[in-house]
């Protein structure tokens, strides 16, 4: 086999990155606040710290993230206690965040669209399955070293 998967994972990472920064760029998002907003979607109203872990950000760089949006309009935090009752912010989309969470969700459906075209369900079943495998086998030779 000729190809290296470094070059074909990155070819196609960055083909995927250069679309999606279009679309990004078209509602006014930088780099890491569409994820932030796509996983609000579905998870409103967790722990500041819990979403730093889902989105596999330094909590220090999700504050910053999360300062930016809040500038925006497009979230709110609420003061909440956790165990031991330490202070914590659960994390809320005010309406306009919906509006936009929304639109990035739709970007994403519409590239994934694009990304499969002429390709079979059964391949893009197969396709995710090995880039799982293809992961887990990354996952654990790092945790050996």
């Amino acid at each position: 086999m000729g190809e290296i998967i470094f070059l074909a994972l990155m070819d196609t990472q960055t083909a995927h990155w250069n679309r999606s920064r279009i679309g990004f760029q078209k509602l006014d998002l930088s780099d890491g606040q569409p994820k932030v907003l796509y996983i609000l979607r579905t998870m409103e109203g967790c722990v500041q710290k819990e979403l730093a872990k889902v989105c596999d950000i330094k909590p220090s760089s999700m504050t910053v993230m999360l300062d930016r949006l809040e500038e925006k309009g497009y979230v709110r935090r609420e003061e909440t206690k956790v165990s031991g009752g330490k202070r914590a912010y659960r994390i809320y989309l005010t309406e306009e965040g919906r509006q936009i969470a929304e639109k990035v969700f739709w970007l994403m459906e519409t590239i994934e669209e694009e990304c499969f075209q002429g390709i079979s369900d059964t391949e893009k079943q197969l396709l995710f399955d090995l880039l799982k495998r293809v992961r887990d086998n990354l996952i654990k030779s790092s945790e050996a070293l």
